[in-house]
């Protein structure tokens, strides 16, 4: 008697294959690399709240793009709505293909910083890597933490998302977490309405 199934799945794919065998609406709520669409739409919805029309806006995503379905799904949604999309993180973590889907990478987060109007931070996912080569957690905050000075490098009204779960003193720390410029709680309010609001579209087959 279900009315709608909501999948998070460790293969990507999986969603997908399950959709073609059922009539009612499936909801891909991960699906291992691949992509997490919802994710996506509460990021967009959250950046259209605070920057507005995106077109032409530059949106930084930093951090683990190699194994992140968030960063996939934002990737999409951003160009969809004709953001600049820049990628910065470590060299092994950022999949060459990327500059084929009209990505750019930041090779210095210190000189990318000035020039985008917001930065999704996302965690490295250290049960992931599988064998890849990581800077220690040291090095990689050197590299690559959004520090509160590196926050400082931002254009005034910019912005700082993350999907959280944050390992804070890595990838964020917290004077940045915990300061005015991140819309992380908003992400997590914004989560709420766009998921009831995907259920309500789905269910009452508006779609």
């Amino acid at each position: 008697g279900a009315k709608a199934l909501i999948v998070r799945h460790t293969n990507g794919g999986i969603p997908y294959f399950i959709s073609q065998h059922l009539q009612i609406p499936v909801i891909n709520a991960g699906d291992g690399y691949h992509e997490h669409p919802s994710q996506g739409l509460l990021d967009l919805f959250t950046l259209r709240e605070r920057l507005g029309q995106l077109n032409g806006k530059h949106i930084l995503i930093l951090g683990d793009i190699m194994h992140s379905r968030v960063a996939k799904s934002n990737i999409w949604g951003l160009l969809k709505l004709g953001a600049k999309v820049s990628v910065a993180g470590p060299p092994n973590l950022i999949p060459k293909c990327v500059t084929d889907w009209g990505v750019s990478i930041c090779h210095d987060l210190d000189d990318c910083l000035p020039h985008v109007d917001a930065v999704n931070v996302l965690r490295i996912q250290f049960e992931r890597q599988h064998g890849i080569a990581l800077p220690s957690i040291r090095e990689y905050r050197q590299q690559f933490g959004l520090t509160k000075e590196r926050q400082a490098l931002m254009p005034k009204q910019s912005i700082v998302l993350h999907p959280g779960p944050i390992n804070r003193g890595v990838e964020l720390d917290s004077e940045v977490a915990d300061g005015e410029n991140n819309v992380i709680l908003d992400q997590v309010s914004n989560g709420v309405f766009v998921r009831m609001a995907l259920l309500s579209f789905l269910l009452e087959q508006k779609l």
